[in-house]
């Protein structure tokens, strides 16, 4: 953690003890994912205790009187023994890298994000937490060697060391339950996109596209436009994600996406429209970690779970431009 101090003042003495009080611990609370998720949880009262690197005075003073707020690195310096005290249910949203920066490091990656989920999981047995939900990676961890329809069942071939990590997390997550009998759950996102997210980030096309739009900035094109992805926006993503971390799940993998495909050029067409302002387009070349196409099949997340339809993509940018004006960005 960043220092002894803050260490102790945050797990130290004091902590609550006493095993599986309905605590719930959200690795990486303070990210776009994160944001919205905790903040469907305050809403249902859950006992909360966030952790991240730091968090923003705005969600300091969002989450004030409703969550205990941690600090730290998600890295050998975390207990995470005295993270996981007391807590039945964790959510594992952390990573320090994404599809469009993997692959230029590959040990330190795992050093950074494979390693400290082993240690995390072997404390979440010695702790006797119940459950570990993991926010896998639809775009990524199927690989280009499909349909361009992802299936759960389908193998697997991730072409960047992001999507071989969230492989490997999930192997992981089954090992553990066959070894130790902890429950998990893996989502396997597709491309969420909404409020919260950074608009000036190296994620999240769909917000980033609609950010740059309304500044009057250039939008970064790369290759012929006609790469496919499956959109969805956050608050369908995070009723799902509840849905799946519940104690009903008949299954431990979930792909969550809309099921629909939209190129990028499809994508920019939209803009106008939305916005009511022609972009700006820069053209770059093509990125060899870009999956051609990716649409998640959700059959199986909706033969199991009825939690309504999903928000229609030009509906969705509508209200995340909304949320900027609003915001006033």
């Amino acid at each position: 953690m960043r220092a002894a101090a803050e260490k102790n003042a945050g797990l130290g003495a004091g902590h609550d003890t006493e095993q599986n009080t309905g605590k719930t611990l959200v690795l990486g609370a303070a990210g776009f994912i994160g944001t919205n998720l905790c903040n469907a949880l305050t809403r249902q009262g859950a006992d909360l205790i966030l952790f991240d690197r730091f968090f923003a005075e705005d969600k300091t003073a969002m989450w004030a009187g409703k969550a205990q707020l941690l600090t730290g690195s998600f890295d050998g310096q975390t207990d995470f023994d005295q993270l996981t005290e007391g807590v039945e249910t964790v959510y594992h949203l952390i990573s320090t890298t994404c599809p469009t920066n993997s692959n230029l490091d590959i040990a330190a990656e795992y050093t950074d994000n494979v390693l400290p989920t082993v240690r995390l999981l072997d404390a979440c047995v010695r702790s006797g937490v119940k459950r570990v939900v993991f926010l896998s990676s639809g775009g990524t961890v199927y690989g280009k060697d499909h349909t361009g329809v992802c299936r759960e069942e389908d193998d697997a071939f991730p072409i960047s060391s992001y999507g071989v990590q969230k492989l490997t997390i999930e192997k992981l997550l089954y090992l553990y339950e066959y070894l130790h009998g902890l429950d998990y759950r893996i989502v396997r996102l597709s491309n969420p996109y909404g409020p919260h997210q950074r608009p000036d980030g190296v994620q999240g096309v769909v917000t980033t596209f609609l950010y740059r739009t309304l500044k009057g900035e250039p939008i970064c094109l790369y290759g012929d436009g006609s790469v496919v992805r499956d959109y969805i926006y956050i608050d369908d993503a995070v009723r799902g994600i509840l849905a799946i971390a519940g104690d009903g799940a008949p299954r431990r993998l979930y792909n969550l996406g809309s099921g629909q495909g939209t190129s990028v050029a499809q994508l920019i067409e939209l803009l106008p429209e939305v916005t009511g302002i022609a972009p700006v387009v820069e053209h770059l070349p093509a990125r060899a970690a870009d999956v051609p196409v990716n649409i998640l099949d959700v059959a199986r997340f909706h033969a199991d779970y009825d939690i309504g339809a999903f928000l229609p993509l030009k509906e969705g940018m509508r209200r995340t431009v909304e949320f900027f004006r609003n915001a006033g960005i």
